[in-house]
């Protein structure tokens, strides 16, 4: 952790103080020297990552002192910004968001990077249909639950796993899921997954890899869909002393290719939230120094839905 003098916008910039960093999964990649995803981040650099927080100063027209904003501007109490994103990670930039519509933990989490993921890899990638057999794993974390949940609204069957008794339950009684699979206490998953879905699986959203996948993988339907949306099971891998790389011949689905429709997912996730047919729910882990805490959190499955830090 460094420390240094509140930076000044210069023209055209503004100045932004953290509410909330995210800590997302797939930074993990990142940490590597080649991350096979995107430009490593070095040891000496602010780390990438989500923050939200409100703007202090503005040299620039378009972000207003007070305005509460998101984009990927790091790991850090205050960030400047001239409200411009990068190809790789963040097309974007830095948005604006409307409290009216929903609270800034919402902007952070189902209204921000994990939701869209959720909304444009299952209903693009996967077009499930009504009456389909959907499995979602990691299906209590950000991406997870928002996906069954829309998953529900277009009339599938949806069964989710998840690593806790805890988190199961939160999918059935809580989210709508049909069923939950405790992946850790579960003896057989194959069995289970035949039980939950005793058609066959239609629709794979996979967010964790591994041998689970292959599980899931091997009672697919003819015709099924999947979408790799992550692998957390292998983010900390040690092969021979070198850092798991994402494989050329495991495409994995990239949300920001879809970012000209974000504005329409957003206008669907609120609507579904004003209804009722669709909840979030956030971790909340305080203080700026607890990030790294936090983030390994995420990595040993700590969080039920989004992971934030509240920085004090």
């Amino acid at each position: 952790m460094a420390e240094g003098p509140l930076p000044k916008p210069g023209p055209n910039q503004f100045l932004v103080r953290a509410t909330y960093l995210s800590v997302d999964p797939f930074l993990r990649l990142l940490m590597n020297p080649q991350s096979g995803y995107g430009p490593a981040a070095g040891r000496a650099d602010v780390m990438v990552g989500a923050l939200l927080g409100k703007v202090v100063e503005s040299n620039n027209a378009g972000y207003t002192v007070g305005e509460t904003v998101e984009g990927l501007l790091g790991w850090q109490t205050h960030a400047i910004s001239d409200g411009s994103g990068n190809p790789m990670h963040n097309p974007e930039g830095v948005i604006k968001c409307d409290l009216t519509i929903a609270p800034d933990v919402a902007w952070a989490s189902v209204l921000g990077r994990p939701g869209m993921t959720s909304y444009f890899a299952l209903l693009r990638d996967c077009k499930p249909q009504p009456g389909e057999a959907v499995v979602v794993s990691g299906g209590a974390g950000a991406v997870g639950s928002v996906a069954g949940q829309i998953a529900k609204i277009k009339g599938c069957r949806v069964v989710g796993l998840a690593g806790s008794d805890k988190k199961a339950k939160w999918l059935t009684e809580d989210l709508g899921f049909d069923a939950a699979i405790n992946y850790k206490t579960t003896k057989d998953i194959g069995d289970a997954l035949r039980s939950a879905c005793p058609n066959g699986i239609d629709v794979h959203f996979d967010n964790v890899g591994g041998t689970i996948a292959d599980t899931i993988n091997g009672q697919l339907n003819e015709g099924a869909r999947t979408t790799r949306v992550g692998v957390i099971s292998h983010y900390n891998d040690d092969n021979d002393g070198q850092p798991w790389i994402w494989p050329e011949d495991q495409p994995m689905f990239i949300v920001h290719e879809w970012v000209k429709e974000y504005d329409e997912a957003r206008r669907d996730i609120a609507q579904w939230i004003a209804e009722g047919r669709l909840k979030y729910r956030v971790t909340i882990v305080d203080g700026f120094e607890n990030t790294p805490r936090a983030f390994i959190g995420v990595l040993r499955g700590g969080n039920i839905g989004k992971m934030l830090v509240r920085v004090s």
